[in-house]
């Protein structure tokens, strides 16, 4: 191999080549440039948004990242020719990053692990920047000629190595200082884009594989079986801040609710009058849904155990869980589902995601359609989540303006926007008429015995309706945050194979339902039986015994309503 020196040592250059090539000295320079990059703009980034011990360590560690990458490559071509792979995932770490605000993380391991390829050439197909493609492919195409053609150059010239030593002696001081804050320390290790992407790909990314698999979550047989082999398909959604005195299926003025309020007018669906969550907030409420534990037997730190998928699968059913929520919320639980859809995000705001509900239902529409087993169906979606602007498409602005709101207008003391925060809200719930209409026309079509089952995870106040209330997750009991619309829907061959079933849901809908009674109703729906199966807790039992406690949890803390 034929080395021409580095300019700076005193021998000359051999094969013929200047040892000062003025194009070899600018190609070095641009690979150099293109191979900083990353770290250059992760260090712009961090200097406005991070701590200075954070990016004390993102300029160490850059120090000594590079040095042993490049003694061990030896010459400049090599090391450049080496790294590309690091310096392609580098240089995506870092874009993700200041595009986002965020280093990439656990969300961000979880959005990967939960899309499809499907789902993420579909982003590609709506992407605003597609011509970004070719420049992109230009700079890879560039790095990649220009390190071929490099002059073999040693990495440790004379002037490079006294570089080196300086460096390598500043390091020392900064090491020492940030080591002083270790959760600052960790977060600016994070920065450097090559460790980052490094423990993005190799811990965050399995992490959050084997979260969605519900292997971190502690489970014990259910020892669960099925009544019956015919095929069945049972549905159940779990909304989101769902006020029931603003749905027109339970007398609210406005129609907001016109599909339901068609079905409830037909019988066609059993609408729960007294429907009513166990907390008011998400992380509480929705586990409760789907383990069937109560307020008393909830706590910080528990062990959820097993699920409602779980005693499903158990049973024979194929599950499938689509998710347009937090997934925080769904791992957990350790759900585990055969078929899991969580739509990617570019867009998540300050309170949640910005995808519409609707982008659940082409996998909802592929589910239902894998004829020849029973199946269940399970969907977590966003419904009327704060910002209630935002959960719905323009199409759906039929009342008020939503103009003048913003993301921090939950808040507002400005009674002029109140009622703009209503109108907004029943918009949220108009579409998500629109969306529940969707899901029951789909089930509709089946042959086989089907049920849809909608509950939300727990209410919405409304300052314009509930005397100044906001939201949910107060540290009392504020009724409108814990009463809850819910429904069952159910086919003809439904009503013809389960007609008991079906007459016990109607007989129980007037009594006050929980949260909690969910679980062992669906499995009841579904004709499991366990040896945990309780009855005296299904609503589709002629045995069931309403909860008399009146205890919920309010941010929490176990509370006893008036």
């Amino acid at each position: 191999m034929t080395i021409i020196l580095a300019p700076g040592d005193s021998e000359p250059g051999q094969a013929g080549v200047p040892q000062t090539s003025p194009t070899a000295w600018i190609s070095c320079c641009i690979l150099g440039a293109l191979w900083g990059a990353p770290f250059i703009a992760m260090l712009l980034w961090s200097l406005s948004t991070q701590a200075l011990r954070s990016v004390l360590t993102l300029l160490f560690t850059a120090i000594l990242v590079t040095m042993p990458l490049a003694a061990c490559a030896r010459t400049w071509r090599r090391f450049f020719q080496w790294t590309f792979p690091l310096w392609v995932v580098a240089a995506a770490y870092s874009t993700c990053a200041v595009l986002s605000d965020k280093v990439p993380g656990s969300a961000m391991a979880l959005l990967l692990s939960g899309a499809s390829w499907e789902e993420i050439s579909g982003l590609f197909g709506v992407w605003q920047q597609k011509w970004m493609t070719l420049p992109i492919a230009g700079i890879l195409a560039l790095y990649l000629v220009l390190a071929s053609r490099l002059p073999v150059w040693p990495v440790l010239s004379r002037k490079i190595t006294a570089v080196v030593r300086v460096l390598l002696v500043l390091t020392v001081p900064m090491a020492v200082y940030a080591a002083q804050n270790s959760a600052q320390l960790a977060a600016g290790v994070a920065l450097n884009p090559i460790i980052g992407s490094l423990m993005f790909f190799g811990v965050q990314m399995p992490r959050a594989h084997a979260e969605l698999q519900g292997k971190l979550v502690v489970k014990a047989p259910f020892h669960a079986q099925r009544t019956g082999t015919d095929e069945e398909v049972h549905v159940l959604v779990v909304g989101e801040s769902a006020r029931r005195a603003s749905w027109s299926a339970y007398g609210y003025a406005r129609a907001t609710t016109p599909y339901l309020d068609g079905l409830k007018k037909d019988g066609e669906a059993i609408f729960l009058r007294d429907a009513m969550s166990d907390a008011n907030l998400t992380i509480l409420a929705v586990p409760m849904i789907l383990t069937g534990l109560t307020p008393q037997q909830t706590a910080p730190g528990r062990h959820l155990g097993g699920n409602l998928l779980d005693l499903a699968k158990e049973a024979g059913y194929t599950t499938s869980w689509l998710v347009n929520q937090d997934v925080g919320v769904s791992t957990l639980m350790g759900i585990a589902a055969d078929h899991l859809e969580y739509p990617p995000d570019l867009h998540e705001g300050l309170f949640s995601r910005r995808t519409l509900d609707e982008t659940l239902l082409p996998a909802y529409r592929r589910e239902i359609a894998r004829a020849g087993h029973a199946r269940l169906i399970g969907m977590h979606v966003m419904g009327s989540h704060w910002e209630y602007y935002l959960r719905y498409p323009k199409s759906f602005q039929r009342f008020g303006s939503a103009q003048r709101i913003s993301t921090l207008s939950s808040a507002t003391t400005d009674r002029s926007k109140v009622a703009d925060l209503a109108d907004a809200y029943d918009n949220s719930v108009l579409y998500t008429d629109w969306f529940l209409q969707q899901l029951i026309e789909q089930a509709r079509a089946l042959q086989v015995p089907a049920t849809v089952t909608f509950i939300p995870d727990h209410g919405e106040a409304s300052p314009y309706l509930d005397g100044g209330a906001v939201g949910h997750g107060s540290a009392h009991y504020v009724p409108a945050e814990f009463e809850i619309p819910a429904f069952i829907w159910v086919n003809a061959a439904y009503r013809k194979a389960h007609p008991e079933k079906v007459a016990a849901v109607k007989a129980n809908a007037s009594k006050e339902i929980r949260s909690h009674d969910v679980f062992y109703t669906v499995a009841d729906l579904m004709g499991i039986t366990w040896p945990g199966a309780a009855p005296e807790r299904s609503f589709a039992s002629e045995r069931f015994v309403p909860d008399a406690t009146k205890q919920h949890l309010a941010r929490g803390v176990l509370t006893t309503r008036p």
